[in-house]
């Protein structure tokens, strides 16, 4: 064999394997779309509304309407304030305590996101029997598929 066909034919079994290889590669995961969390908690919230009785069932929801509407108002404040982070932290001379600061400014709207989840669990808690409590505790707990 000349040189020539050597080459091509190396070039042609390297080509196959990485082929195949992006092949199997594309099927051995799933694609994850950017709604599939949120597709997830929309079913877990549906799992939780069953769970309750009606009437407390829509206080839940009313509630939750309220949370979405402040996280989607935090989002905002959040997004500015890893902004303002990024350029503290970009800029010369670095400054520590500024950077701190920042950093402190967007954890406490986490900090106000997880008191209003607790504070939005403990009032409805409040109103369920504890065989209720315990299966809305395992639906609140309960994670996905491990991957």
């Amino acid at each position: 064999m000349n040189k020539k066909m050597k080459i091509y034919i190396s070039l042609s079994v390297l080509l196959n394997v990485l082929l195949v290889g992006v092949l199997i590669g594309g099927f051995s995961k799933p694609h994850m779309d950017r709604g599939h969390k949120s597709a997830q908690m929309e079913q877990r919230l549906v799992e939780i509304l069953a769970l309750l009785p009606v009437e407390k069932s829509k206080e839940f929801e009313l509630r939750i309407s309220d949370l979405k509407a402040l996280r989607r108002s935090d989002k905002v404040i959040m997004k500015s304030a890893r902004k303002h982070i990024m350029q503290i932290f970009m800029q010369e001379p670095f400054d520590r305590v500024a950077y701190q600061q920042a950093v402190l400014v967007l954890n406490k709207v986490h900090q106000q996101q997880i008191e209003a989840r607790v504070n939005l669990m403990a009032d409805m808690a409040q109103y369920l029997s504890p065989e209720e409590r315990r299966q809305l505790a395992r639906l609140i707990m309960k994670r996905g598929k491990r991957k």
